[in-house]
């Protein structure tokens, strides 16, 4: 079965062009460390994790504890996977694996007989170099960017660090104490001024120690304040679990730090924005009293804003500090990618778009999948614009390798 598009015209001698081009992968999830990664046994719930899970979960699966956990009803259970694994396996979430098994296992879906087999072949694959191989050799990624809380080795070519800010890293109490002894902060945290503190300083170890990013999450909180953040902080310091959403008060206080802080390293700060859960909690245009706050501030925004795109580049386009990454996006949706990016060209500086982030965890051959829908979305993109006698051959190949390439390289220093 023929898992990428008939491309035909300028979109094709494109294609094969990508092909050629050096990438700098955007957003990834993998370990910062190979030897993790090879220490780990792939559970075939796995493979579908992230993403295409929660497809699976939206067609009647158990759903997993949470979306980044093992898909509990998959590995031993071929009679309870296969009808939502039907309904799901045509989704553009599913296109990645099913492109990774049949270029590095001979086949395009999953069956009774050999899904156990797969499952065995992929763990046996999994040994010294698979970095290497699989996003170096296979993918032509030069550099790959992991978000994490651990920085890669200070040696490892490949991997570069985007690390969790104290916006992400303090929801949670855990997160508070380890990086307060981490810090080695002398007395209980009790007060949000000394988050800050502690903050502000353990961004500054780990700009010194590499992290090229910090990465925070869209937020609806319009304007945080002092007294509403330090109410869920003492939630938090009492033991009280609370969920991502309910936890943006603080979150969001912390953020507007975090920010000021990036702009003083001269870093980047990544917003994840939409698509998971209740997206409206972290829409795009959400974000515009945030980035006109901190104009000194180069905001990464992931996800071109998916379900709302449109929302996305008007912010890239009228405000000089706000890029336009298209990690991800290219699986959410590719027919709406490929359209908002249409649109972007001709709206959007050419120059503050980036192409590609794999976004994935394990299973890394899934980037591979990912990459080949970028490639193919991409050159849809310029080569409807040449066909149509608005850009030249040659051009659309300058501005492909820029996006996938030339683009990130410069904005991340790398």
């Amino acid at each position: 079965m023929n898992l990428l598009q008939n491309l035909h015209g300028a979109a094709e001698a494109l294609m094969d062009y990508s092909q050629s081009i050096p990438v700098i992968d955007t957003h990834e999830h993998i370990p910062a460390r190979e030897s993790e990664y090879l220490a780990h046994t792939i559970l075939f719930g796995e493979l579908f994790n992230p993403y295409v899970s929660n497809d699976l979960v939206s067609a009647g699966a158990p759903k997993a504890p949470d979306q980044w956990a093992a898909f509990h009803c998959v590995p031993d259970d071929w009679q309870a996977f296969a009808p939502v694994w039907q309904a799901c396996k045509h989704g553009s979430y599913a296109r990645p694996i099913r492109i990774a098994l049949q270029e590095f296992y001979g086949v395009d879906d999953f069956t009774e007989e050999n899904f156990l087999d797969i499952v065995a072949q992929i763990n046996a694959n999994n040994t010294e170099g698979i970095y290497d191989r699989i996003f170096r050799q296979k993918c032509n990624i030069e550099k790959s960017i992991v978000c994490s809380n651990v920085l890669p080795d200070a040696d490892d070519s490949l991997l570069c660090g985007n690390i969790y800010s104290p916006s992400l890293a303090f929801n949670t109490l855990s997160g508070i104490e380890q990086i307060a002894k981490e810090m080695e902060f002398d007395r209980p945290v009790s007060t949000v001024e000394e988050l800050v503190e502690i903050g502000d300083a353990w961004m500054e170890l780990v700009a010194r120690r590499g992290a090229i990013e910090f990465k925070t999450r869209a937020t609806s909180v319009q304007n945080p304040d002092r007294d509403s953040a330090q109410g869920i902080l003492e939630r938090l310091l009492a033991g009280e679990t609370i969920c991502e959403n309910d936890v943006a008060p603080l979150s969001s206080y912390m953020r507007e730090f975090n920010a000021r802080k990036c702009a003083e390293l001269q870093l980047p700060f990544a917003i994840h924005t939409g698509v998971w859960e209740d997206y409206r909690a972290i829409e795009i245009a959400d974000q515009i009293p945030f980035i006109l706050r901190h104009p000194e501030t180069r905001m990464d925004l992931y996800h071109v804003g998916i379900p709302h795109p449109r929302d996305a580049i008007q912010i890239v386009k009228n405000f000089p500090n706000a890029y336009l990454n298209l990690c991800w996006a290219h699986v959410v949706a590719p027919d709406m990618l490929v359209q908002t990016m249409k649109e972007a060209f001709d709206m959007v500086p050419l120059n503050k778009i980036f192409a590609f982030g794999g976004d994935y965890l394990y299973f890394i051959e899934k980037t591979y999948g990912h990459l080949q829908m970028a490639r193919e979305n991409l050159s849809l993109v310029l080569g409807d614009r040449v066909d149509r006698g608005l850009l030249d051959l040659d051009e659309a190949k300058v501005i492909l390798k820029a996006w996938f390439y030339d683009n990130p390289k410069q904005f991340y220093k790398l």
